[in-house]
């Protein structure tokens, strides 16, 4: 997606801002926004066993991911305008314990509502952590560098999330569902250590302390930008494509095929492999200019992918590998497009970073919610329905990606963000 003035925006990186942030404070960001996603692939494997031990039907289990998703879209608007008023360090130590809590409670679950309660828990928690992580880069590169500085966090926490779906399998089969849930529970209390002794406070310092009245004309004057809420529609619908495919494979695993849960997660690394790949991609890149082509090619590949998923079923295909092997280019795709989506929608509210990323996460988490709880009622007796909707969903993200490059043209970048000249607090 182009956006007007790219290329003096290019060359407005002046000395007051850093070139780079520390190894060690993107991978602190990395692990807590990670918090959210390992603990849902990690449980996903989990949950045919789930259902089968509470006597669940598939729709009421896939509230084990949705409900954390719905509770995370509702949480993550109220997070940035609070982290931009208080403080980003409170507010991520904050959600790590809240997720330690959730954690501890979805771990000791005698009953599948208890489990969503703790769920729920968990993902106000990562609400706190994922925006605020969000809204630190957002606060360090307020240029075009922000995608590529996304891209970097995604591929840390990839290092955790790309194996958590077979861990959670491999942990089920040998010791249950409650065993995923207990490691959170200490994966929870390192990171939370971690923040204590290294996270720095970066947010953007004003004249007073913004009223919550003030946070809430903040956000009605960012969502004003059309430009800005069709980003941030087009990140959810990103994402949910893959949450929904992912959320019902392992129920078409098990019914359709009688695997294990392992087996699910073996597969699940093709794409994660691919996410790491395209992300990989973006942080090689110079320029903005750069980061349009190849967003731009992504969304197409997108497309295409899932088309040919489908294709493939509808042929008569149904072996793993053939709806499996076409997410593995969505998936690299979906890692070239998301973080330039992300960032653009980020830098048409400048000076707040915070408001934006939760708006950004509410979008992404809300959407992908539905997507999750509405494939609880497809067929899992194959992959025709599922790959019906990916196929949908990545044609409106196509049609949402034209749309979005004719206004960004029309647009200058910042425009509609709230008025306001805010200023930076020195970091520790």
């Amino acid at each position: 997606m182009t956006e007007t003035g790219a290329d003096a925006d290019d060359a407005a990186i002046t000395a007051a801002e850093p070139a780079t942030a520390p190894r060690s404070l993107i991978a602190l960001l990395a692990g807590a926004s990670a918090l959210g996603p390992i603990s849902s692939l990690m449980l996903m494997p989990a949950l045919p066993a789930i259902r089968d031990e509470f006597g669940a039907a598939t729709a009421a289990t896939q509230s084990v991911i949705s409900v954390f998703l719905f509770v995370f879209a509702i949480g993550i608007p109220l997070a940035g305008p609070l982290s931009d008023r208080h403080g980003r360090r409170p507010l991520l130590l904050g959600g790590i314990a809240v997720f330690f809590l959730g954690s501890l409670l979805g771990a000791w679950a005698p009953t599948l509502e208890v489990l969503v309660l703790a769920r729920a828990v968990q993902a106000l928690g990562c609400a706190a952590t994922a925006t605020v992580a969000r809204a630190v880069l957002g606060d360090i590169f307020p240029d075009w560098r922000l995608a590529g500085a996304l891209a970097t966090m995604t591929l840390v926490m990839m290092s955790g999330t790309a194996i958590s779906p077979y861990l959670g399998g491999l942990m089920t089969e040998r010791f249950g569902w409650h065993a995923p849930l207990m490691l959170m529970v200490v994966v929870a209390a390192v990171i939370g250590l971690a923040a204590v002794r290294g996270l720095p406070e970066t947010r953007v310092v004003r004249d007073g302390l913004m009223s919550y009245a003030e946070l809430g004309r903040a956000s009605a004057g960012v969502l004003r930008n059309r430009t800005f809420v069709g980003c941030v529609i087009d990140a959810g619908v990103v994402y949910a494509i893959y949450l929904g495919f992912i959320s019902i494979a392992p129920h078409i695993m098990s019914d359709m095929l009688g695997r294990p849960a392992t087996s699910f997660g073996l597969w699940l690394l093709l794409l994660s492999a691919g996410y790491f790949a395209g992300n990989l991609v973006v942080t090689r890149l110079k320029g903005h200019g750069d980061l349009d082509r190849v967003a731009r090619f992504g969304n197409w590949l997108q497309a295409a992918s899932a088309l040919l998923a489908l294709g493939f079923v509808v042929m008569g295909f149904t072996h793993p590998v053939f709806w499996f092997g076409p997410m593995l280019p969505l998936a690299f795709a979906q890692g070239l497009l998301l973080p330039h989506v992300t960032a653009t929608a980020v830098r048409l509210a400048p000076g707040y970073a915070g408001v934006a990323s939760g708006l950004i996460g509410f979008s992404q988490q809300a959407i992908a919610a539905a997507a999750v709880q509405g494939m609880g009622f497809v067929d899992t007796s194959g992959p025709m329905s599922v790959l019906a909707v990916c196929a949908a969903l990545s044609l409106v993200s196509l049609a949402a990606m034209l749309v979005l490059e004719r206004a960004l043209r029309a647009q200058e970048p910042g425009g509609g963000a709230p008025p306001g000249k805010p200023r930076r607090s020195a970091r520790r």
